[in-house]
């Protein structure tokens, strides 16, 4: 009898340890992608009625379900002591991208701008052929298209410097004529940030030397010097790869996709 007890004891422990506790089924149609916290899961397929998780752990997941094409669902659910089903809805189409009217922008990223100082102060500035009087400690010129343009500093009494500066677009470049020393100094000044999104949402994107695997609806990105700079964008094998512009006080919004009959990127500006 007291064997008996014991064997009854073994049971009841057994079948409360026992429980469906961490499983969640996701009910969807076959061939999408799924996402647990941020990370792939799987895809979803028609023999398990989607995709069934087992052995999450408890407490608060999000479940983010995508289809090529159209915009994805994610749900917030809490895993407690029973198992959970996660239902997606009919999907709704990706919107139709139109380019954003950004025509001032564009204008002013065409050209940059130039900050010129001298030793001495006063001092006669010539520029691509036109000469600047520089009577005072600052002379900035502005407007000139991306590229190299001849300079060179003259004063009655100093030998004549003459130099080139390149100017990239939308970037500030200040300049120094040194007379007193015969010597040119340039440096590029400024600096923007970018916000990437993408269709789909995961890719990997390579920029300034360096790779980040995009896992969110948008990559910002900031303190990024003033000029252009080429990025690169994988999906799934596929790559897509632009020259962005980086102007000083303003974002840079790259949206890229891989979808088949849109633009790989549209590129636009707003101030920070």
């Amino acid at each position: 009898m007291k064997c008996l007890r014991w064997l009854c004891l073994i049971f009841v422990m057994s079948v409360s340890a026992f429980s469906f506790a961490g499983d969640i089924q996701v009910a969807c149609e076959p061939a999408l992608r799924v996402y647990l916290d941020g990370k792939l899961v799987g895809t979803s397929g028609s023999k398990d009625d989607g995709l069934f998780l087992a052995n999450v752990p408890e407490g608060p997941h999000v479940i983010r379900v995508e289809k090529d094409g159209f915009i994805p669902q994610s749900f917030q659910v809490e895993l407690l002591k029973v198992p959970i089903e996660v239902k997606t809805k009919e999907f709704s189409p990706e919107p139709i991208r139109y380019d954003r009217k950004t025509s001032s922008a564009k204008v002013e990223v065409s050209a940059g701008s130039l900050l010129v100082t001298s030793a001495p102060q006063n001092c006669v500035v010539e520029i691509d052929g036109k000469l600047e009087t520089k009577n005072t400690p600052l002379l900035r010129i502005e407007g000139l298209a991306a590229g190299e343009h001849p300079i060179s500093f003259s004063k009655p009494g100093y030998d004549r410097i003459s130099g080139v500066v390149s100017i990239q677009p939308g970037a500030a470049v200040t300049v120094r004529g040194d007379l007193m020393a015969g010597k040119l100094e340039t440096v590029n000044e400024g600096e923007g940030s970018l916000r990437l999104t993408s269709t789909p949402e995961h890719c990997t994107v390579r920029f300034l030397g360096k790779t980040t695997e995009k896992t969110h609806a948008k990559l910002n990105l900031s303190h990024i010097p003033a000029g252009e700079h080429r990025i690169v964008v994988l999906w799934k094998g596929l790559e897509v790869s632009s020259n962005v512009v980086i102007t000083n006080g303003h974002r840079t919004i790259v949206d890229v996709s891989f979808m088949k009959g849109e633009k790989p990127f549209v590129v636009s500006y707003e101030p920070e």
